[in-house]
């Protein structure tokens, strides 16, 4: 059995989550707020103070890291990080019996203040800083002692819906209480979030204009009914920009095309994969992605595996993001112009990788699980 204390309720530990409707965050299972890859755990039980424990779990949620790791970054001050941990807590710590786990899981963490994190939890004079294990997104930080990368919210979002009917998936997978709409049409390529603002998603957006034939996309193309969501102008009608519905859209159409949050984001420099990739894994969709440089190289660094030689990824290495998007947009031209036997030669190639992913997914899980059981004897 496995020992969570949590110890702010109806909050999550340390920093607020957010409400119980909007918050991905929340498990419907056990009615806490809790880091992914614990929220399919049954081997768990709560309590609101580590006193009489000989090992616990004390979770974390770090939400939006841009401004919640200041504290961590200064967690000797008055204010600082170790000021929001009850007493018990910090004591069972000190005498070796738990572990904080801090879920970094929705948003990236800077290069420089990572840096200035394990920097700080180097510092074990005055608090207990040796018994924080950091869970991110991205291998990347995972070199680091104490950093690890078990499956987020972001990873597992539609792999919740399988065993919790009431979760609202933060891959957007699901929407309740939404009535029946028609079919969509069978396209073969899916573009969403083709309306960011960013310039390589404004060239897709063009791109998958001209061709309403072979893309079911978000940037206006396909015409509004009734259920679907859809944004309004000041007038209150229709503005032609129709939010598709997830995972209706995936079931219609062959191979998604990913467009992802900080593909032109120069802050984070590193790949961080959302949602947005990870929701192919649930559903068994090949996908190309225009996201970050190496971005499929941090997802084959997780177990999963990619479309090469199917697809030509050398896209990927390119440093810069116009040229990456240059490369998936010949890659998608030369996909599109495909006869309709060798697509279906091309789907059925994929089929070996769409289900190792899966398994990889349930792989993973398992690990998470098996690592925090053998937390206690660390």
């Amino acid at each position: 059995m496995i020992n969570i204390i949590y110890d702010n309720p109806p909050h999550s530990n340390v920093w607020y989550a957010g409400k119980k409707p909007e918050s991905m965050s929340f498990n419907y299972r056990h009615h806490k707020y809790l880091p992914g890859f614990i929220h399919l755990n049954d081997n768990i039980t709560f309590h609101s103070s580590a006193d009489g424990l000989d090992s616990f779990i004390y979770p974390i949620l770090m939400l939006t890291p841009y401004i919640q790791v200041r504290s961590l970054i200064h967690n000797h001050s008055d204010f600082g990080f170790w000021s929001y941990v009850s007493d018990s807590v910090i004591k069972g710590l000190r005498e070796k019996k738990g572990w904080i786990i801090i879920d970094i899981c929705l948003e990236p963490i800077t290069q420089d203040d990572f840096d200035c994190v394990i920097n700080s939890l180097s510092d074990s004079s005055l608090f207990p800083n040796d018994r924080i294990i950091l869970n991110t997104v991205s291998p990347h930080f995972t070199e680091h002692k104490r950093v690890v990368c078990h499956p987020s919210f972001l990873e597992m979002g539609c792999y919740f819906n399988e065993f919790h009917q009431d979760f609202f998936g933060n891959c957007y997978c699901v929407q309740k209480n939404i009535k029946e709409i028609d079919p969509y049409p069978h396209k073969r390529f899916l573009s969403l979030n083709s309306r960011v603002d960013y310039p390589a998603a404004r060239l897709f957006a063009k791109y998958t204009g001209r061709l309403p034939e072979s893309f079911l996309n978000s940037s206006g193309t396909i015409p509004y009914r009734p259920g679907w969501t859809s944004v309004l102008d000041s007038s209150g009608t229709i503005s032609g920009e129709t939010y598709l519905l997830l995972p209706n859209a995936l079931y219609a159409t062959d191979l998604n095309v990913v467009f992802e949050a900080y593909a032109d984001n120069k802050i984070v420099d590193y790949a961080f994969m959302t949602e947005k990739i990870w929701r192919n894994i649930k559903y068994k969709k090949p996908f190309i992605v225009v996201g970050q440089q190496y971005t499929l190289a941090a997802f084959r660094k997780l177990g999963y595996k990619t479309f090469h030689p199917l697809i030509d990824e050398s896209y990927d290495t390119h440093q810069m993001s116009i040229k990456r998007t240059e490369r998936v947009l010949i890659e998608l031209e030369r996909l599109r112009q495909m006869s309709d036997a060798k697509w279906s030669e091309f789907l059925e190639s994929c089929k070996p990788i769409v289900e190792h992913n899966y398994n990889n997914l349930l792989h993973r899980i398992k690990q998470a699980n098996v690592w925090l059981d053998g937390l206690k004897d660390l």
